[in-house]
């Protein structure tokens, strides 16, 4: 009853929150080395920030559970994360940005859960419809990643504060284009206990591969512009290497659902993590071949897309609809936000200003490894709790 008047508008609202993500993953370590911040203090910063998504996403999933209404709370973490991003336009150094930055992060975390929640609850759960609209975030992202390439080479880094803070303003803008959605309907015929489900064994082996997986994200996500700068390709090129990889994305988005139909999560997830240990091999060993390099890049259609689609369908079949949003928060506090800080502080540490650069994706190819084991152990069929 929702999907013909809320398709327009979804699509609108993933183009733009992942066209704010593809400005500030990609280049927010070159904004920070312009600011003058070692690797070791661009890690700390990240680290910090990231482990704000820890609790932030579970704090604001009890919100909407308890109000009903999870659209709201996606409006004002999008105006709060707003005026939290307004303190990259200062420059009083590490601290302020830092204060800054995890106010932005902690209400940015408010949005995601709800949307993937209010998505499939407008799409009556259709896996193959929230893939294929799924795939408009990925064209924000690439859109964004290309052009910040180019604003890069024109301006230096201090173009992001207010190339994002637009498009924050956009997202703030589409937020209030979606129907209302209120699940407190819903909520009062389950009386389930959502601890039950943590003490799954299935749950805790996919969410501990899950964290490993995005602990082996976080040198790409925090320093590789900075790698592909440090090996000489200029801002344009790095732009197009990114832009490569959402492209395949966007291509895996849109065949996502097709390809999940009637396969086990065992199979899927084993072949996705696999995958991602021979593209971080390669960034480690041929980043200064530009086929190798663009080969690795084609990767990010299984390690991302294909792993986050099957991932979040477990986390909808896992959970009865009155915990899916308590479970998207529980995944995306601790997989982005516990895997990300954890990742990201180690690669500030391991990174050394670039010289241990190869040693870091090593690193993350060895703790892939170590996801694709455990999700070789999930059972064949779809999770039951």
């Amino acid at each position: 009853m929702f999907g013909i008047s809320a398709r327009p508008a979804l699509v609108l609202a993933y183009f733009t929150y992942f066209g704010v993500l593809g400005i500030f993953v990609p280049y927010f370590g070159l904004f920070l080395d312009g600011r003058g911040l070692s690797s070791a203090d661009i890690g700390l910063l990240l680290a910090i920030v990231t482990a704000s998504r820890i609790v932030g996403p579970s704090v604001w999933a009890l919100v909407a559970e308890r109000s009903g209404k999870p659209l709201w709370v996606m409006r004002i973490g999008a105006l709060l994360a707003s005026v939290g991003w307004l303190s990259s336009f200062a420059d009083y150094g590490f601290w302020p940005l830092l204060a800054g930055f995890a106010l932005f992060s902690f209400f940015w975390t408010a949005i995601l859960p709800q949307l993937e929640v209010s998505a499939f609850t407008f799409l009556n759960d259709d896996t193959q419809a929230y893939s294929r609209i799924r795939t408009a975030g990925s064209v924000g992202y690439i859109v964004l990643v290309m052009l910040g390439g180019w604003l890069f080479e024109r301006y230096g880094s201090e173009f992001l504060p207010l190339s994002a803070l637009l498009f924050l303003l956009l997202l703030l803008a589409s937020l209030f284009l979606l129907p209302q959605v209120s699940v407190a309907a819903e909520l009062t015929s389950e009386t389930v206990s959502f601890s039950k489900f943590l003490q799954n064994s299935v749950l805790l082996r996919f969410m501990l591969a899950a964290l490993l997986l995005q602990m082996s994200f976080a040198p790409f996500y925090g320093f590789f512009t900075l790698y592909s700068r440090d090996l000489g390709y200029s801002g344009t090129e790095t732009g197009l290497f990114i832009g490569l990889s959402i492209a395949a994305e966007i291509a895996a988005f849109y065949f996502a659902g097709n390809l999940m139909r009637n396969r086990s999560y065992r199979l899927l997830l084993g072949i996705c993590y696999g995958v991602t240990v021979l593209r971080w091999y390669l960034l480690a060993t041929f980043a200064d071949n530009v086929w190798l390099l663009c080969f690795s890049m084609l990767l990010h259609a299984g390690s991302f897309a294909i792993a986050h689609s099957c991932a979040m369908q477990f986390i909808q079949q896992f959970f009865p609809k009155k915990l899916r949003s308590r479970g998207q928060a529980l995944y995306a506090g601790i997989i982005f936000g516990g895997g990300g800080a954890i990742g990201a502080y180690f690669s500030g540490i391991l990174w050394q200003n670039g010289n241990g650069a190869s040693l870091t994706f090593n690193i993350a190819a060895l703790l892939a490894l170590l996801a694709t084991i455990l999700a070789l152990t999930l059972p064949k069929q779809k999770p039951v709790a």
